[in-house]
């Protein structure tokens, strides 16, 4: 992977104003926390807005005027409002999802909507937004596959063609939908069953050849090569391991992130607590790279900045956020030193 080209300045903003927003588990974390950076460049997490059920999954919409939070333990969603100059959230509602541990919410800008993953009954549900950018309360649902209990965990849009995905880690599955402006609900396509016992947690597109994607296995600790077509048809590739050889013990794959030249994979180890890295070569197929060491514990999930050359990891066990450079020729991660207090670190967005 070669370098990064710069665009824009994670933290740009001046000393005071946040740049970015994170949420957590409780009882750690108490709401919706903003990162600031300080005279010299310190950064902190401070409270910005103070809500329970655990804010882990965050997404900021309307070219960042909005900001919508999943509270997992809470089984609830919420919407702020964001000054733009100020960085300052306000609450616009608050609203039951309609299901069980929400834990992924894909905001659809086109179509004005959001759908909900959840991991507690499989669901996923879809919210309208207010006149005001506010979500409404679900008043949609996707039922779950039969089988083996369903665990919903990630759900998104196709970035360019009418199609959404969706994992459930339960039934070893990934679900497809063709969405159709004519119907009332996304239309469900066969979808890829999967080994048993892979449990597919999260996956990435392709940032340049819409026909591939990339899913990362929690209980396998596998990473998939998928390709996909515009009717929504999915093959596997290839399947190999988001840990090194040799290793043994026990783990948890978590988050994937792509790098946005398409050259490169980041990939979140559990209790193993490392990145691991993989190469992308012209043809989109995966090998491995290498990996490195978290900082800390159980690294959650991990958030490119806009620019490209950093990815911010949440550790949800030692409650901090680590800051790795992506700037290295040999396109390995390398923390720079910045370690930021976050109770219950679950989840980071960037303004």
């Amino acid at each position: 992977m070669s370098p990064r080209t710069v665009h824009t300045s994670a933290d740009a903003r001046p000393p005071g104003v946040p740049f970015a927003y994170a949420g957590g588990y409780a009882p750690s974390c108490g709401g919706v926390h903003a990162l600031v950076r300080e005279d010299g460049g310190r950064v902190r997490a401070r409270l910005a807005a103070p809500i329970e059920g655990s804010p882990t999954w965050l997404h900021l919409a309307d070219g960042g005027r909005r900001l919508h939070v999943l509270l997992e333990e809470s089984h609830e969603l919420a919407s702020f409002a964001v000054d733009p100059a100020d960085g300052a959230v306000t609450p616009m509602s608050r609203v039951a999802t309609g299901g069980a541990l929400p834990v992924h919410l894909a905001f659809d800008e086109r179509a004005r909507e959001a759908w909900i993953a959840h991991y507690g009954d499989g669901s996923v549900r879809g919210a309208a937004l207010d006149d005001d950018g506010a979500l409404r309360a679900p008043d949609r649902s996707i039922a779950p596959g039969t089988g083996a209990e369903p665990h919903a965990h990630m759900v998104r849009r196709h970035p360019r063609w009418p199609l959404m995905l969706a994992t459930d880690l339960g039934q070893d599955r990934l679900r497809v939908w063709r969405l159709d402006d004519r119907a009332p609900m996304p239309i469900e396509l066969e979808g890829l069953p999967l080994p048993a016992g892979s449990g597919p947690r999260h996956f990435v597109f392709h940032p340049k050849d819409a026909g591939q994607l990339y899913l990362l296995n929690e209980a396998a600790n596998a990473l998939d090569w998928l390709g996909l077509d515009a009717t929504g048809r999915l093959t596997h590739r290839l399947r190999i391991s988001s840990l090194p050889a040799g290793f043994e013990g026990l783990n948890y794959a978590s988050d994937l992130q792509i790098a946005p030249d398409g050259r490169g994979l980041f990939a979140l180890n559990r209790l193993h607590d490392a990145i691991a890295v993989f190469d992308l070569d012209g043809q989109g197929c995966p090998s491995w790279r290498g990996e490195v060491w978290a900082q800390g514990s159980y690294p959650r999930s991990a958030t490119l900045s806009p620019d490209g050359r950093e990815l911010w990891v949440c550790l949800q066990r030692s409650h901090q956020v680590c800051v790795f450079g992506l700037d290295g020729e040999d396109g390995m991660p390398r923390f720079d030193g910045r370690f930021i207090a976050m109770p219950g670190a679950a989840c980071v967005v960037f303004r």
